[in-house]
């Protein structure tokens, strides 16, 4: 007498286990085109990096990650209104999500809006679960930088160093700040540093270079003003580089 009610409910289980199966098989797709999107954009295939990471979503529209990833390629590719829409809609889905805060500052930069950069890269900041907090550090301070708050931007610099000595753009960044102010020595100190860490970072030997000529260290000054026509010879940094070389050689 009670074979219907046990069929209702076995055909119930029958439907969840084909609902849950189903969306397990979404799940997965999504998985796949968000890992060869996150493979697309390391090779610099932008455009099919978002074409993946846009079906990521269409399977899974509430993973935080798939928006990330899909607001950092539109930043990558300088299309910023659309990098904010999906870094926005990351941290709608998960507030702590630091890193997409971090790449939402980066996109407000871009378009010069410097006080939500700094509203927004103060919020990654405000996890203390944050991995790579140096990255939000760095960038805060380089907009402390451009808005002329020179003290501030030192402060945010020094905080990267704490959390990552070795961090060769937090050396460069503060060491230009230094010389910027005529700190000569704690300049060339920090520049030091970001070329031992970093030797290919072309700007660092730049402002290297004219801290030595501020210190009146010649010499040192051509070696770093050679290295950048070294590293970079085609850029304007470099016609700067050899304009200082030609004048050091007169």
């Amino acid at each position: 007498m009670m074979r219907g009610p046990v069929a209702i409910v076995l055909l119930g289980c029958l439907l969840a286990a084909c609902a849950t199966e189903q969306i397990a098989a979404e799940r997965e797709k999504a998985d796949s085109h968000y890992n060869i999107g996150i493979a697309r954009l390391a090779s610099g295939s932008t455009k099919q990096a978002i074409a993946e990471f846009s079906q990521a979503i269409d399977s899974a529209s509430d993973n935080p990650a798939y928006h990330n990833a899909l607001g950092l390629a539109y930043l990558v590719e300088h299309r910023t209104d659309l990098a904010i829409v999906s870094l926005q809609r990351a941290v709608e889905l998960d507030p702590k999500f630091s890193d997409a805060y971090n790449n939402l500052g980066s996109a407000y930069v871009q378009q010069a809006e410097y006080d939500q950069a700094i509203k927004a890269f103060t919020q990654a900041l405000s996890n203390p679960a944050y991995l790579t907090p140096e990255q939000a550090y760095l960038n805060l301070g380089n907009v402390y930088a451009v808005r002329g708050r020179a003290a501030d931007a030192v402060v945010e610099f020094k905080r990267a160093l704490d959390v990552a000595p070795d961090f060769a753009e937090a050396h460069n960044r503060l060491g230009h700040i230094y010389l910027e102010q005529g700190r000569v020595e704690l300049a060339i100190a920090e520049l030091t540093l970001a070329v031992k860490q970093a030797p290919d970072l072309a700007t660092a030997h730049q402002s290297l270079g004219f801290a030595h000529l501020s210190a009146g260290e010649k010499d040192r000054a051509k070696q770093a003003f050679q290295k950048v026509v070294d590293l970079s010879p085609t850029s304007e940094m470099a016609a700067e580089a050899m304009r200082q070389l030609k004048q050091l050689s007169q």
